[in-house]
C-alpha cells in the first residue's frame, strides 16, 4: 500500500548523445537503475530548430523483445520499417512499434519539410516485453492525437499516452501493466498520483519545475521514486513533465545496442543476422547502421 509520497530514489542527469545530428539527452539506461517498470531506454530530444536540408536522419537499425515509443512534441518524423509501414508521426501523436522477434526501421525528416526550416521536439521510450510476448511477430500502430485521452485531473491537465491511469485506457496496445502522461500544470497548481502497489514511478520535467515537498526538480533530471511511493508535486512556475512507470519483471532484461531480451542467446543470434543481412530490412534503404563491434 502506498503510504509516502515523493520518496526519491535517485535523480539522474542526462547524458549527451549523438545520432549523426544535434545531441539528444539519454536518461535510461543507467547504470544503477537499469529499468522503471518496464521502461528500459528513454531518450529526450530537446526542441532543436533545423535550417534548410538539415534534420532528422536515422539510417535503418534492428530492434528485438522491445516495443518502441515516440511521442511528439514540435516537428515531424518519418517512420518506415521492415515490416511495410511507412507513418509520418506529427505533434500529439504516438507511434508504437513493437519489435518481438525482430525488426528494423529508419526515422527521417519527411519530405515536405526539407529545405525548409523546422523545429524538432521529440521524446523517444523502449518498453521492454514480457516473456510471453518476446517472440511475437512484429507489428506498427500508429495512434493520432484525436484518440489519445485527454482530461482533468484538479487543475492539472493530463494526456495518457500509453497504459492505464485514472479510470482511463490509452488505445495503445501495450503488453505488461504501465503508464505513462503527460501533464500540465499552471503556476501554484498541484498534481497527485499513487500507482498500483509493486509498480515503479519516476517523472521528467519538458519546461518550468516542481516542488516536491520542500526539493526544488529542474528540468532534464529524471526523478525516480521508491517503489509505493506516492507523487505529490506542486508548480512553481507553468510546467510540462511526464510520468511514467508499471510492474517490474521478475527476471532481468539485457540490453546490447539496440536489442533488448531476457535471453543473451538470442542477442547474439540478433547481431548475427544484422551481419550478415539476414535480419529483415527496410525496403529501398541500403545505407544501415552498422553493428558496433
Amino acid at each position: 500500500m502506498t503510504s509516502t509520497q515523493n520518496d526519491i530514489l535517485m535523480e539522474i542527469a542526462p547524458r549527451l548523445v549523438s545520432l549523426g545530428g544535434p545531441k539528444v539527452h539519454r536518461l535510461m539506461p543507467y547504470r544503477e537503475k537499469r529499468m522503471v517498470g518496464p521502461f528500459i531506454f528513454f531518450d529526450y530530444f530537446p526542441a532543436t530548430e533545423f535550417g534548410p536540408n538539415e534534420g532528422m536522419e536515422v539510417r535503418p537499425h534492428p530492434h528485438i523483445g522491445l516495443s518502441t515509443l515516440s511521442y511528439l512534441l514540435e516537428g515531424k518524423v518519418l517512420h518506415n520499417d521492415s515490416s511495410g509501414n511507412k507513418q509520418v508521426l506529427t505533434p500529439g501523436d504516438v507511434n508504437w512499434m513493437t519489435a518481438g522477434k525482430g525488426i528494423s526501421h529508419s526515422e527521417r525528416t519527411p519530405e515536405d519539410l526539407r529545405g525548409i526550416p523546422h523545429r524538432l521536439h521529440l521524446l523517444q521510450f523502449w518498453v521492454a516485453l514480457p516473456l510471453s510476448a518476446e517472440d511475437i511477430d512484429p507489428e506498427f500502430t500508429h495512434h493520432p492525437k484525436e484518440s489519445i485521452p485527454s482530461f482533468k485531473v484538479g487543475n492539472a491537465d493530463v494526456t495518457l499516452i500509453a497504459g492505464k491511469a485514472f479510470d482511463q485506457e490509452s488505445p495503445v496496445g501495450i503488453y505488461s501493466p504501465l503508464f505513462f502522461m503527460e501533464v500540465n500544470l499552471k503556476k501554484g497548481d498541484r498534481f497527485e498520483y499513487a500507482p498500483e502497489d509493486g509498480h515503479e514511478l519516476a517523472f521528467f520535467i519538458i519546461k518550468g519545475s516542481l516542488k516536491a515537498g520542500e526539493k526544488t526538480i529542474p528540468p532534464d533530471d529524471f526523478v525516480i521514486l521508491h517503489t509505493d511511493s506516492k507523487l505529490n508535486v506542486t508548480a512553481d512556475e507553468d510546467t510540462c513533465f511526464m510520468v511514467l512507470g508499471g510492474e517490474p519483471f521478475p527476471e532481468p532484461r539485457y540490453i546490447f545496442w539496440n536489442y533488448v531480451s531476457s535471453s543473451k542467446e538470442k542477442i547474439e543470434k540478433a547481431k548475427q543476422a544484422w551481419r550478415d543481412r539476414s535480419f529483415p530490412q527496410v525496403a529501398g534503404e541500403d545505407d544501415i547502421i552498422p553493428l558496433p563491434e
